[in-house]
């Protein structure tokens, strides 16, 4: 901005203060911080009732339900909106030292070809490995479920990609939206899981 420019209001946002947060709808917006409950019915307006809980069907949730510690099915690391190289950086940061849980199947997609050559320069490939998951190649992948790469009807997918709506990661998939770390948090315990705890 200007030296000389004057706003209405300055807003100030402490990056600590903020927990970190996942989706429990069918849209970005239907977000919580991950120790925290779905909302309940009464605290939301009346004509948002149905859709509210139009969507928790679709997830097979139910208002006032704690999301931290569901076993999850699907963990997407990936695509061109969180498979940069500072995505896997931070995944790698969560899974190092550990292995992949037992049952989740963990797809870890690149943004671009140069993402991918440069998470093999830097070695994050060989942490991967490590932890028990495989580095696939760049895609849309889950992203976007037009590909081999689909969630199947009714399971769960805790997923860094940018959209949630029914369907979205394959016919009938649960999507839960979150960040690399809490993705990578949850891939190793197998539940959803709060980063800070690991």
């Amino acid at each position: 901005s200007d030296d000389d420019a004057v706003f209405d209001k300055e807003v100030t946002y402490r990056a600590e203060d903020i927990q970190p947060r996942i989706t429990y709808g069918t849209n970005p917006g239907a977000g919580i911080a991950i120790d925290e409950c779905i909302p309940t019915l009464d605290s939301i307006p009346e004509a948002e009732r149905d859709g509210f809980l139009s969507q928790l069907d679709y997830m097979q949730f139910r208002p006032g339900q704690r999301l931290e510690g569901t076993p999850v099915d699907y963990c997407f690391l990936g695509a061109c909106t969180n498979g940069r190289i500072e995505d896997f950086r931070a995944f790698a940061s969560g899974v190092k030292g550990r292995k992949k849980a037992p049952g989740v199947v963990a797809w870890l997609v690149p943004g671009s070809w140069a993402v991918r050559q440069q998470i093999i320069d830097e070695g994050i490939d060989k942490i991967l490995e490590q932890a028990g998951f495989e580095l696939r190649l760049p895609s849309c992948s889950a992203c976007l479920a037009m590909n081999p790469d689909k969630v199947p009807p009714g399971k769960l997918s805790i997923s860094t990609s940018n959209r949630n709506f029914v369907g979205r990661q394959g016919p009938g998939a649960r999507t839960i939206l979150a960040s690399p770390i809490t993705v990578a948090a949850s891939a190793v315990t197998g539940v959803i899981t709060d980063p800070r705890r690991l």
